[in-house]
């Protein structure tokens, strides 16, 4: 089952519907019930995933409320004649939900690069709904259309290894992006290392602001330096473990 979650969907002749999923060291704690959730919980569950699909994503959408929620649609889905739905078009929705959901040609940023502006993106590596590998390729497809050049002058991509969607996880997933932007935007300096932490116990008087997935193990403020895609964190040799300083972006 972890292969076929991990290799992505594919119809009966093979062909990917999706992005493949990196096998995360985050998915593999115990403490990891977001990831669970969302790919055994949700996806079956009663109103959340089959009933968005059938209802919201699929042209035309299915008309009888009692057939697309819960576990009998999604084991029922089919990858050869329900997925096609997503990406159709049908009398009233001259419009498929994919092409609704996603720009036409989103590798396409010569507009934001040729007024000068920046972007930055991340993901969480254990991102159970979307892929980190999806994005990774839509980074190297940015790449592709400015002619192959480096990118890294206006777009870069931020992993957060560990973390699941949008946060959590056994990952040190507090940081900020706004104020490295704000300073490649408005004096030049291009980010590096982001400085990233861990939200475990005790690093919070507010319950809802510790993160529960961070291991015991871990020391609660445990600190990572987040790298600019296709860098990674590696340990220096000597330090601290849990000590962000003692880690070096590189390839």
């Amino acid at each position: 089952m972890l292969t076929d979650v991990h290799t992505g969907a594919r119809n009966s002749a093979g062909q990917p519907l999706y992005a493949s999923f990196p096998y995360d060291q985050g998915i593999k704690s115990t403490s990891s019930a977001g990831w669970a959730a969302w790919k055994f919980a949700n996806a079956t569950g009663l109103g959340r995933d089959p009933g968005a699909t059938a209802f919201i994503f699929t042209s035309p959408p299915l008309a009888n409320t009692s057939t697309f929620v819960g576990l009998p649609y999604a084991l029922n889905f089919s990858v050869d004649t329900d997925a096609p739905k997503i990406f159709a078009t049908s009398g009233l929705y001259t419009e498929s939900a994919m092409s609704f959901m996603s720009p036409p040609d989103p590798t396409n940023l010569s507009t934001l690069r040729d007024r000068g502006a920046k972007i930055i993106v991340y993901h969480g590596t254990a991102d159970p709904i979307f892929s980190f590998n999806d994005t990774v390729s839509w980074y190297k497809g940015v790449a592709a259309a400015n002619s192959g050049s480096d990118v890294e002058y206006f777009a870069r991509l931020y992993a957060v290894p560990g973390m699941a969607h949008c946060s959590g996880g056994p990952a040190a997933d507090r940081f900020d992006l706004i104020d490295p932007l704000v300073d490649w935007v408005e004096k030049g300096s291009a980010p590096m290392a982001v400085a990233a932490a861990a939200r475990g116990a005790g690093t919070s008087s507010i319950t809802a602001l510790v993160n529960t997935e961070v291991p015991a193990t871990w020391s609660a403020g445990r600190t990572r330096p987040l790298c600019p895609y296709p860098t990674v964190a590696r340990y220096n040799g000597s330090g601290d473990v849990e000590n962000a300083a003692n880690f070096t972006c590189k390839p």
